[in-house]
Formats: structure tokens, C-alpha cells, sequence
């Protein structure tokens, strides 16, 4: 079993456990992944397990979880089990909200996606007062991903983020630094690794390749919008509108409308739009169980966030597509890793979250 190390938020390390029942740990490229731990509570080490308390996946400091959730009961057998819930150290971005600089309705940002997502981590992590992890650090500027212009007002930041990584390609998270100390916020660019590129060697999931133990196609339209009318400032016949989206018609013009009433030039109405439209994407991915026994190694040819090609030559599909999801299960049976290629589709809460956002209602007394 994979040992699993137990460390204070100061990074103190507390323990070890190395003879747990199961652990699934869920890394995710757009948002933060989550974890759960089965173990019976009499186990060295168990009662070091408590919420706020960090695991690391033996000596992987990009493999840290934060424990939010314990449940304690008994099995057929009689024995107290504990289950540990909780997600990746990115999670702490949830705890905070987007707020912006004094006397300005928006927090707004033009430029590279990497400056932009790391500004407000740094704004309302580290500098506005009250709000500070005293042990974050931001990584390091290094300008990757396109020009974006966004705006933020009292959102929460682990969703801006969120939005922010589907839209440019950049993932992101936060690692330990056990020599300083310090929990590392950055982004990253996965590579790409499909047969449509030269630079890279090429990895390719298919059962042909005996690489893919199982796997489920999901291709959907199911809360895809292609074409959007946006709404600005104003009230009635006098309030901004814009068009964006496709030139299709007919059944291939799929209509959707965007509150934008808290975007304050009405010359960036359009762009709120597109990036919105991203957000109702059509839907087309695949859930893998993968081969241990396959050419491409986990973590060695291929990791989270890598452009990889998969295909099923039985069902006429091959696509180029971003590992999104990676989720590895360690049991007393031995290792299991499944992938998700593409964009799953969103989750009741997600869709919630969503819809919630969309509504720009500020409550004034």
C-alpha cells in the first residue's frame, strides 16, 4: 500500500500509515480534486487524522489533501472504521471570495491568464487584510496562456479560477514546499502528447493498444448553448444587448441568455458572452480504467493535463483530447487508475453553482 503521511498545517509531521483498508485520491486539472480514506481506527497513527490536518501521498508534494470530513462506525465484523474525506490543497481557494480594490464595483484584470489567475490569489489570499494564509506563497510568474480581460466581484475564488482554466488551458493547485515551509500556489500547462504533433512522443489510449481495461463514451447536448444574447446595464427597452455565438440555424442554433448587468463597458458585453459559451460546451468524453500492463506509464509518458489521443476504432471514434480527470485507488488488492479524457458532464451541485452565478443579485440595505 501506498504510504500516506500525516502533517500538521505547519507541515509538522505528525505520522505514517501504510496499512489502511483503501484510499482514492481524485486529482483533477480545472479544480481541486478530493480524496477518501477507509481505515480501521485502531491502526498507529489513525487518531492523527483530524479535520485540517493535511495527507500526503508518500514523499509527492503535489499529491496533498485536507481533510474536511470524518466518520467513525462499526463493520459486520465489530471493528470501528474511520473514513476520511476531504480534497486537494487547492481547496483552501473555496474559503475565499473575490473582492474588489476600494471604491471600484469590479476587481477587473487584462492580461496573460497566468498573471490574472495569480493576481487574485494573491489579492484575496494574501493582501487584503484579514484574508491571509499566513503559509500560501504564489509561485512565480512565468506569463503562460493567452491575453484574457476578467472581472470579479464577491465571487468564489476557487470557481473564478475554475472558469478561468477552462478557458485558457491552464491548470492549477497548490503544492507543499517542506523546505520553506510554505503551501505553493501555481498554474500549469500540460503537454501535448497526440499523433497531430512532432514534438513530443505520442500516447495513444485505445483497446488496441491493450492500454484501456474498459471505457464509456459520453457524447452530449445535453446544457449546450451555442449562441447567446447578452444583457448589460439598464432597464427594459433602454437595456445594453448584444448577440454572440454561432452563425448556424435552425435546429443547430442552440439560445441561452447571459445576465451581464454587472459588466461596467459595454464594449466587453461580447467577450463575457464567448467566455460564457464556453462554460455550455457540447460534451464528448471518455471514462477509462487503464491497463497497468499497457505501453504508456502513468505519471512517465503521460499525467493530468496532457492532450493524449484516444480512440475506439469499433465505435469510429478518435479524438484528440486533455486528461481532465485522474483518479488512483489503492486497496488491499493492489493499484487501479482510471482517467476521464474530455469534459465530464457537471454535476448537480455544479449545475447549481452555475446557475447561482449567473444571477448578479447584490442585496442593499
Amino acid at each position: 500500500m501506498k504510504p500516506i503521511r500525516i502533517l500538521t498545517p505547519d507541515l509538522e509531521l505528525v505520522g505514517e500509515i501504510d496499512n489502511y483498508s483503501s484510499l482514492v485520491f481524485c486529482r483533477k486539472y480545472h479544480a481541486p480534486g478530493e480524496f477518501q480514506l477507509v481505515t480501521n481506527i485502531k491502526v498507529q497513527n489513525a487518531q492523527a487524522l483530524q479535520k485540517n490536518n493535511f495527507i500526503m501521498l508518500g514523499a509527492d508534494k503535489n499529491k496533498v489533501g485536507i481533510i474536511r470530513h470524518r466518520e467513525i462506525g462499526t463493520n459486520e465484523k465489530g471493528e470501528e472504521i474511520l473514513q476520511i474525506k476531504g480534497y486537494a490543497l487547492g481547496h483552501i481557494m473555496s474559503q475565499r471570495i473575490t473582492i474588489p480594490p476600494d471604491g471600484q464595483a469590479q476587481d477587473i484584470q487584462e492580461a496573460d491568464a497566468e498573471t490574472v489567475m495569480k493576481h487574485y490569489v494573491q489579492r484575496n489570499c494574501l493582501d487584503v487584510p484579514g484574508m491571509e494564509f499566513s503559509n500560501l506563497v504564489v509561485a512565480e510568474n512565468q506569463h503562460r496562456a493567452g491575453i484574457i480581460k476578467w472581472q470579479s466581484r464577491y465571487k468564489n475564488l476557487s470557481e473564478e479560477l475554475e472558469k478561468i482554466s477552462k478557458v485558457s488551458g491552464l491548470g492549477w493547485g497548490v503544492h507543499i514546499d517542506s523546505n520553506l515551509n510554505k503551501w505553493i500556489f501555481d498554474v500549469y500547462m500540460g503537454k501535448n502528447l497526440s499523433v497531430n504533433q512532432q514534438i513530443n512522443p505520442p500516447v495513444i489510449f485505445s483497446p488496441e493498444f491493450d492500454n484501456i481495461d474498459s471505457q464509456d463514451l459520453t457524447d452530449s447536448l445535453i446544457g449546450y448553448f451555442n449562441f447567446a444574447i447578452v444583457g448589460g446595464k439598464g432597464e427594459g427597452a433602454a437595456r445594453e444587448i448584444v448577440a454572440v455565438g454561432t452563425e448556424a440555424t435552425g435546429l443547430d442554433r442552440y439560445v441561452t441568455f447571459i445576465d451581464a448587468r454587472d459588466i461596467e463597458d459595454s464594449e466587453d458585453l461580447q467577450e463575457r458572452g464567448m467566455a460564457k459559451l464556453l462554460e455550455y460546451e457540447k460534451i464528448t468524453s471518455f471514462n477509462s480504467k487503464i491497463s497497468q500492463s499497457g505501453p504508456f506509464k502513468y505519471e512517465k509518458d503521460w499525467n493530468l493535463g496532457d492532450v493524449v489521443t484516444v480512440q475506439n476504432k469499433s465505435w469510429g471514434i478518435t479524438m484528440d483530447v486533455r486528461v481532465t480527470q485522474v483518479e488512483e485507488i489503492y486497496e488491499e488488492e493492489g493499484f487501479k487508475l482510471k482517467a476521464t479524457f474530455g469534459e465530464g458532464i457537471p454535476t448537480l451541485i455544479q449545475k447549481i453553482r452555475s446557475s447561482l452565478s449567473d444571477l448578479n443579485v447584490e442585496s442593499t440595505k
